[in-house]
This record gives C-alpha cells, sequence and structure tokens, in this order.
C-alpha cells in the first residue's frame, strides 16, 4: 500500500497588531495603557464633580434657608420671646429673603414689640418686629426746643436731662434725669425747615409725657443736661418769688 505522505503541521501564527510588534511590551504598549488610564479616571472624576455639583443646587434650592415663623398667634403690641417662634426650611428669592427674619437672626429680635397681629405659621417680616420705645416700659417722646435752652445743643443719646418748666408761680422739675434717646438736630430755621430748630427725644412715663406736652404748649421749656450728676428728684418746686429774693452772694 502506498503510503501519502502528510506535511509537518506548521506553528500557528498571529496577526500583528497595526503599529505594535507581536510579542512587545514596549514603550507603544505603556503609553496606550496609560492614555486609557488617564482617560478612565478623567472621566470618573468629572462624573463625581457632577454629582456634587448637582446635589449642591438641589440643596440650594430646596429648602436651603431656615426663616422664622409664629410658633402661635402673637397680638400687636406684644413684646415678643424667643419661644413665641419656630423655624422652617422655604425657598426664596434673595431679595424676597432680604424681608424677613432667619432663624440665625432670632436673637436679634427677640425682646422687640410686634407691630401688628401674626397669625400661628406666618411668616414674620421684619419690618413687623419693632424696637421698644425706650428701656424698662418708658416712652419716647421729642421736645422741640431752641438749643440755647438745651445747653447750647450739646447733648446726645445716652445723655441725661432734667425737664424744667417755668410757670407764672414757680420753677419745676418734671421730669428728673431722663435719658436722651435720639438728638436731631436738621432742622436750624433755614428756608422751608421746621420753626423748631432742635429737637431731643426723650424717655418718660405716661405722667411725664403729660407734663412735658403741657410744658411745650407752653413754650416755657428748658434742659440741663445731669449726666454724671446727683439726681434731682425729689427736688421740690422754687417760688419765682423766692428766686428774686435770693442774695447773689450766697449762690
Amino acid at each position: 500500500m502506498a503510503h501519502t505522505a502528510v506535511p509537518s503541521a506548521s506553528p500557528m501564527t498571529t496577526a500583528p497588531v497595526a503599529g505594535v510588534a507581536v510579542g512587545s511590551s514596549g514603550p507603544a504598549v505603556r503609553r496606550l495603557a496609560g492614555r486609557v488610564s488617564r482617560g478612565h479616571v478623567v472621566m470618573v472624576v468629572a462624573g463625581i464633580v457632577g454629582i456634587v455639583l448637582s446635589f449642591a443646587a438641589l440643596r440650594q434650592h430646596d429648602g436651603a434657608a431656615r426663616v422664622v415663623v409664629a410658633a402661635r398667634e402673637i397680638r400687636a403690641g406684644e413684646r415678643v420671646a424667643a419661644d413665641d417662634f419656630r423655624s422652617e426650611a422655604v425657598t426664596m428669592s434673595a431679595p424676597l429673603l432680604a424681608t424677613v427674619v432667619r432663624a440665625r437672626d432670632l436673637r436679634q429680635v427677640v425682646g422687640r414689640i410686634a407691630g401688628t397681629t401674626l397669625a400661628e405659621g406666618e411668616l414674620v417680616s421684619k419690618r413687623v418686629l419693632r424696637p421698644r420705645a425706650a428701656r424698662h416700659g418708658l416712652r419716647a417722646m421729642s421736645i422741640p426746643i431752641d438749643p440755647a435752652r438745651a445747653v447750647g445743643g450739646r447733648l446726645e443719646a445716652g445723655d441725661r436731662v432734667d425737664v424744667l418748666f417755668a410757670g407764672q408761680r414757680a420753677v419745676s422739675i418734671i421730669v428728673a434725669d431722663a435719658e436722651v434717646l435720639a438728638v436731631d438736630a436738621r432742622g436750624r430755621g433755614g428756608i422751608g425747615e421746621s420753626a423748631s430748630p432742635f429737637t431731643v427725644t426723650v424717655a418718660v412715663s405716661a405722667r411725664q409725657s403729660q407734663l412735658v406736652a403741657a410744658a411745650v404748649a407752653d413754650g416755657n421749656i428748658s434742659l440741663a443736661r445731669t449726666t454724671g450728676s446727683v439726681s434731682s428728684k425729689g427736688t421740690a418746686p422754687e417760688s419765682l418769688d423766692r428766686v428774686g429774693e435770693i442774695d447773689p452772694s450766697a449762690r
């Protein structure tokens, strides 16, 4: 029987990758791997940054600001306390947010007076809560007066003054040691300005406000600066007749 020669099997060959030598682990392969790694890193980082920015945007627009609302009905004229309010998270534009009381600013408004009645749950506007007129439950009252009768106009907030009234028979201190709350010297008798060149706002009680109003109406009123002086409370009225009899050398 004839035998047919079988050709010997040739080793399997692999087609080379373009630009890369077979079996090579040289610089070209390392460069390719480097490019792939950096690309993946950039994509991952970009994805993380996008997620963080999206989350921040959602937080900014979804209840980012905490504001103050009334925890109960607050009547006009009431002095407010911290437990009269609670905070709520809201979404508001910056200009609108600037008009309301933020939760972080609650301490600044505690002790103020409600100018209008607030319903429970109502947003609290800054304009609703008014500063107290004066300390210790006193009232603020402005006295129009010529500077020549008010220490030459050299008064400022924080000073203490006596309010004196010269009647037909006696001179009386109708308000002793009143706190000066404000001094308004804008009007100095110029064209179109008030006839009263000077006003001093002082803290008074209800009774004192009546006395001051009467003295202002009469027009014979003076202010004495008493800052740092001994209190004049309890000083009796001085008769004008007695004033005329006082010996100048005894003063």
